[in-house]
């Protein structure tokens, strides 16, 4: 499905709203699906935004780890989990809108 993810944190510290306001949302596919992760040996749920405009299947943004839906409304959703940033893993929460 085709959204707008506006990241809601940065290394792991929730960015605060001046910071968010300025900054563009990320518009892509949004896939979620459970998938193994050989580096911590078992399954996860991840959700990735990736580019459908040129057609390579890039990511938009860094994949969402143990991703979890924390609500959805009215064409909105939260999703909660940790990025990885070279060998390091953040929380992240990811604020998603629905693309007509």
């Amino acid at each position: 499905m085709r959204v707008k993810v506006t990241p809601l944190r940065e290394k792991g510290r929730m960015r605060l709203r001046s910071e968010k306001k300025d900054d563009p949302a990320f518009v892509g596919e949004l896939q979620v699906g459970e998938v193994r992760d050989p580096a911590l040996g078992r399954a996860v749920r991840r959700a990735r935004l990736i580019d459908s405009s040129t057609g390579t299947g890039t990511d938009v943004l860094p994949e969402l780890n143990d991703a979890q839906l924390l609500w959805a409304a009215k064409g909105e959703m939260r999703f909660a989990g940790y990025e990885r940033v070279g060998d390091v893993g953040y929380a992240q929460t990811w604020s998603v809108r629905l693309v007509a």
